[in-house]
Parts: structure tokens; sequence; C-alpha cells
């Protein structure tokens, strides 16, 4: 057997001889990497640790003393991520001898091939598992199934295939000893780490009488903390039910019934699920009012986000029994439980740490554990641990606004939703979540609807030149930032337009499984400058990116035609822009296009003629968006357009807006690319060469995204961009 190009991984404590056998066995199954992590053996063990080193495949790591199973493989992963440069992952597996060497090797390759995170699963209906490993197995993997819908097998195997990738993410993951194995699966749910299940022998050996671990104590450690929320949640649930029902049957009579009641039940319940949680459930001892003002700013938020999801439900299903909505109120509030239990222990009720001597006097290396317990990386995990529950509860909370308004009486305001989700290839499928197929069909062939307006070319197009406006060009690009009422842009000018071509993820559509992040499309090109292209197909919106959608050229040659009838947009051997509402292959092939791209249907915005430049702007509401256009002026000079979006102080650009941009900067020709969470512009270097403070950029600025919206999510993968040769 040859070379795995992975490093095993054995934490051991109190070994015998099968650790010998295990390590011989890995061996002479071409295993040459093998680190064995000492968590704390007794005297009389260690004795199989120096026979053990001898083996040249082998590293031995001790711990002074017992610090857990999870401990250990922590001390093994950093020591991975510090000495093990270009290894596939690692594989994680016992001392005891359980895993056999076979298991071993399909786990490895598993993971190699998918490049995900590899369970090997026993089966527990056999005769020969013991009931303790029988029991706690089913009750872990029931727990998981519910609280967060991962179906898995084996939650408490051993043996796990961890690709490199993803080594970083389980170094900081809570626990010491067994409970660490089961908040690594709990990672893979909150990060959306890929895992698969290898089916694996089962074996063991006096009735597992080896396994350090304790059935009640390692159980309660894992369970203990949900198992007592959930009994805290339960009694204030059942007093907020009650005094929600007797508010909407006795009490109020008005069109808000639904709302006060919901306010003051959970005013009333909140309260006394703030004392519980406090008291018993996660220990706080912190100061009592700073955890009231944390757990006020949870509640209250919740508060609204359930009384208004009860209330959009309500309208969307027409209930009007009292019952059949406190049913409804039970369903939601089931779902923000799990939001609330993220979000009360890594903040609301976090430990907070002193260093004072609290009447005592502390000795120096107590005072450094004590700093270590406060350390940096501790508050970066918690912090990462609020926001992405914050980011979740958000998720929520626009779930509901977006039912209300796609229900609600204001179409203008639920055409401007749908339009803004529909101009991105990301999001083209949330509309259909709370409205009919043929609802959105309706609003969007609405939103194609234009008025042409005719400019004579000469009236148009400035005369003459502007030797001014290149002054400040840097390699042959002029980048510009500006500020609009509800969005910045950002914008290049590329005098040359021989420099433009499009740029793609895959050489062969057919078999790619996914596009690229733009970052590794520009060293694919080595180009100097990019933007997002085309559209995509992106099947169950998980950000593949992998193929594009309509007709699709590429350095004078066509990669891609799935029939799709969009707005093309391309460049002729001439370097001329050619947008248009569809092109066949056989048109375009007649045009001589050497590169091009399409997006949906109604995204031409300006062409030129024998009778002027025409400019079509919508009608009605497009929607306000983060886009992405290119245009070109009579000179051949192209525009590059990026504009952000989607948040508080940027809510983004309409596609009126976008032409409006192109005419100021002299576009006689101009279509829409993919938008929205694709939006990006790409320029090497650029705060270098004008002189940005770096410091006052994200990481994803410092490798060239100018896009601030990024500095929120990282770029996703997509097939085809618009590339600016050196």
């Amino acid at each position: 057997m040859g070379n795995h190009n992975v490093t095993v991984i054995i934490p051991s404590l109190n070994p015998d001889e099968k650790l010998l056998n295990t390590v011989e066995e890995l061996e002479n199954n071409g295993f040459d990497d093998i680190v064995i992590v000492n968590d704390g053996s007794g005297e009389e063990y260690k004795k199989y640790f120096p026979d053990v080193e001898k083996h040249p495949a082998c590293t031995i790591i001790n711990h002074k003393r017992n610090r857990g199973k999870g401990a250990a493989l922590k001390t093994a992963f950093k020591y991975f991520m510090n000495f093990r440069e270009g290894k596939d992952g690692v594989i994680t597996i016992d001392s005891d001898g359980q895993h056999l060497t076979k298991d071993i090797v399909n786990c490895v390759a598993e993971m190699q091939n998918t490049g995900k995170v590899v369970l090997g699963c026993r089966d527990f209906s056999l005769p020969q598992v013991p009931p303790r490993s029988r029991f706690g197995n089913k009750t872990t993997s029931l727990v998981f199934s519910v609280l967060c819908g991962l179906k898995i097998s084996d939650t408490q195997t051993g043996l796990r295939a961890i690709p490199t990738k993803y080594i970083s993410d389980f170094i900081f993951v809570k626990g010491d000893r067994f409970e660490y194995e089961t908040n690594m699966l709990f990672e893979l749910k909150k990060r959306n780490i890929g895992y698969s299940e290898v089916p694996i022998e089962t074996v063991y050996l006096d009735e597992n009488k080896s396994s350090h671990f304790r059935t009640f104590t390692d159980s309660f450690k894992i369970y203990k903390l949900i198992l007592a929320f959930c009994l805290s949640s339960l009694m204030s649930t059942l007093a907020e039910m009650v005094i929600f029902y007797l508010l909407i049957k006795f009490a109020f009579g008005d069109n808000h019934a639904i709302l006060w009641a919901t306010v003051i039940a959970r005013v009333c319940s909140s309260l006394i699920n703030f004392t519980v949680n406090r008291a018993k459930v996660f220990d706080g001892k912190g100061n009592i009012l700073l955890s009231l003002l944390k757990y006020a700013a949870l509640a209250i938020p919740l508060m609204l986000v359930s009384a208004y999801s009860i209330k959009g439900l309500t309208v969307v299903l027409g209930v009007e029994s009292e019952l059949l909505t406190t049913v409804i109120k039970m369903v939601v509030d089931t779902l923000l439980f799990f939001v609330s239990f993220r979000i009360q222990q890594n903040w609301v009720f976090a430990p907070q740490k002193r260093y004072k001597d609290n009447g005592r006097n502390m000795k120096s290396n107590e005072i450094k554990e004590e700093r270590k317990k406060l350390s940096a990386g501790k508050i970066i995990k918690r912090t990462l641990g609020c926001i992405g529950s914050s980011v979740l509860y958000i998720i929520v909370a626009v779930i509901v606004l977006v039912t209300i308004v796609a229900n609600g009486p204001s179409t203008t305001m639920r055409d401007a939703l749908v339009l803004s989700a529909m101009q991105a290839s990301a999001t083209k499928w949330v509309p259909g979540l709370f409205l009919s197929k043929e609802t959105v069909n309706q609003i969007v062939d609405n939103s194609y609807v234009d008025s042409k307006l005719t400019i004579s070319m000469d009236s148009y197009v400035e005369n003459g030149e502007n030797p001014d406006e290149w002054a400040d060009a840097i390699d042959g690009i002029k980048y510009i930032q500006t500020n609009y009422t509800n969005f910045k842009a950002y914008i290049m000018l590329i005098p040359d337009p021989s420099r433009v071509y499009v740029g793609t993820s895959s050489d062969n559509f057919q078999t790619a499984g996914e596009g690229k992040r733009i970052f590794a499309l520009v060293a694919k090109e080595n180009c100097i400058a990019a933007i997002n292209g085309g559209e995509f197909a992106d099947d169950g919106g998980v950000g593949n990116g992998a193929r594009p959608m309509g007709l699709t050229y590429s350095k004078g040659h066509c990669v891609w035609n799935d029939g799709a009838k969009r707005t093309f947009i391309g460049i002729d051997k001439n370097n001329r822009l050619v947008v248009t509402e569809g092109m066949t292959r056989a048109e375009a092939d007649a045009l001589e296009i050497r590169d091009a791209v399409s997006f949906q249907n109604g995204n031409l915005m300006i062409d030129s003629d024998e009778n002027g430049v025409n400019i079509y702007r919508k009608n009605g509401n497009t929607g306000a968006s983060q886009r992405t256009a290119i245009g070109q002026r009579a000179d051949g000079t192209f525009i590059f357009v990026v504009t952000d979006g989607r948040t508080a102080s940027s809510i983004g650009a309409t596609y009126n807006e976008m032409i409006d941009i192109m005419v100021s900067y002299g576009a006689v020709t101009a279509g829409l690319l993919d938008g929205g969470s694709s939006a990006m512009m790409y320029y090497e270097n650029y705060f270098d060469k004008y002189n940005i403070d770096k410091s006052k950029l994200d990481e994803y600025q410092l490798q060239g995204l100018t896009n601030k919206y990024k500095a929120f999510t990282p770029p996703r993968r997509i097939p085809t961009f618009f590339c600016v040769t050196r």
C-alpha cells in the first residue's frame, strides 16, 4: 500500500499492548505519520510508549496530567496545523484496537474523494454491542436529529477523517472530555460542513471495558445545558401560553389583540425565565443588571418576531380560532427556542471572569490561569457564537416581515422586494416561498415595460476629447468610487477595449462541480481586474455557481449554450459591445462574437442605431439591489459599474439609476449583469495605487475586492467574469 498522505491521530490513556499492535498494522498498510497523545497515563502504563516511539512513523506528545480525550485531540490538531503542511487531513482512531485498518483506509479514501468530514459508523443493532453503548448512542442520535436536523447514526464514533481545511474550526470547539466529540458534530451544523458516513466493523473488546467513558457523568456533561434549558423554557412557556390564551379570550377585543397579548404574556414569562436561567441553567454570577439588560435586548426582538410571525401566519392561513392561534404560537416559539438557547448561552449568561483576588491572595500561576480563561481566542469564539445566533434570528425576522409584505396591502412594496430578489441568481427562488409562481411571473413581466428615449449621437456624445480625464489613470484603468443617495458605485473605465474579455471558472462546464470565487478566477486568468458576469444555475441555492445560463463565449469560443433565451451581452471581433434581448448561436457566430455572457430578460439599458442612442427606461418598479453593469462609449472605452446595497445605509440601485450612471459616463451601449450577492469588483492592489488607508479596509478589500458589502459575506462562486488583461 502507498502513502495515504494523512496524519493518524491516536489519543491514548492507560494503553496496553493493543496500542503497539495498532501502530504496526497502520505502518504495514502504508500510514507513515502517526501522532499519539499520551493523556497523562499512569506510571504502570507508560512502559508502552517507548516501544511505540521506536517506530519511525510515530510522534509522541505527552500531557503531564490527564486532561480528557477532547483536550488530547485538540493538542494533536494544533500540532498538525503547525508541523504537517501539505497533508490532505487527519484521521482520528482509538488506541484499543476497535478500529480495523481496512475501515481506516476506507474512511481516508472517502474523505479524499469527497472533501467531506467522514464518520466511521458502527451498527448498533448487533447483539455484541454493550447496552451502555447502544443506549448512549441512540440517545445522542435522537438529540442531534431533534435539535440540529443532523441524521448521524453513530455520534460517539472515534473514527473520523477530517480534511485539513476544517481542522482549525475544530480546534476552538468547547469541551475537554467526551463531550468534545459531540460538540464537534454540532460544529458540522453550525458551519455547514459537509459530512458522510462509512459503515465499519462493529468491534467491542471485553464488553468495551477499556472505554474511559463515564456513562452518567459524561452523558450529563453532554446534555445538562439542553435539559435544564428545556425545563426552564417549558415552565415559562406554560405560564405564557395560559396568560396569552386568557388575554385574547377575555381581555382584548380589537385588532391588536395578538400583539398586546403576546407582549404582556412574554414580559411575565420572561421574568420567570430570566430568574431560573440565571440561577440554575447557566449559573450566571456576573452583574445581574448587565445580564438583565442583555436578556431584554434578546427578549424584546424575539417577542416582536414571535408576535408578527403569529400575526402573519394567522392572516395567511385565515385562522380565527383562539385555540388554533395558540397552537401557531407554540410552533413559532418552538423554533425561536433554539435561537434563544444559543444566544443566552454565548452572550446573555456568558461567564464574567474577574482578575481580582476576591478576598484572597492569588499566586501568579493562578492569575495566569485565570487570564488564559479570558484569552482573545475565547472572547472571539463567544463573539462569533453570538453573531451566528443573531444572524439566524435576523433571518427569521426577515422571513416574517417579507411574509407580511408579500401578503399585505402595499403592492408597490411587494413588487420592489420581488424584483430585488429576481435581479440575482442566488435569490431568484426566494419569492416563490411567499407568492405563487403566477404572481411572481406577472410582477416580473410588468417590470419589462419600458419607454425608449432616442437621442442623436451628436448631441449625446461629447465632442472632442477631455485630456484631463485620464490624468489619474493607472494601469490603463481609471478607477472611481462615487457616493449616490442610496448606494455607493464602483466604476472602472478601460480605454483599450481589446483588454476586456470573459474569463471562466472551468474549461469544461459539462463536468464542472462548482464555480470559482473572484480571487481564484483572477489567479487562473492572471488578470488585473474583473467583475462578475452572467446568470448561472445554482441548484438548491447552495452557492456552487457551477454552470452559466444562456449563450456564453470566451476567447473566441462558444463554451456553453443551454438554449435559454436571455439578454445577450457580448463583445465582437472588432471589440464592440453588443447587448440585445436574446440571440441564437448562429446569430452570434455570424457577428463573430469573441466573448459573451447572458443574463435574464429585460436588461438591455442602452444601445445605438442609425437614429442615435436609445435609452430604455423602465416605467414601473424595478426594485433596489446590488447591481453590476457593463457599458461602452462610442470611442470603445469600456465602463464597468458595481454598486453595493442591502444594508441599512445603502439599499442599492434601481434599473433606472444604473442607466443614469452609464449616461453620465457617455455609454452608447450598456446592459445589466448578474447582481445581488454576486455583485463584486476586483482591482489588484487598488489601495496602494490610490493611497487608500489600509487600516480602514476589511480582509476582502485588502485582497483587491472593492465592494464594501463583501466585508460581511465571502464572495460567491460563479462561472463567468468580465476580466481586464494586464
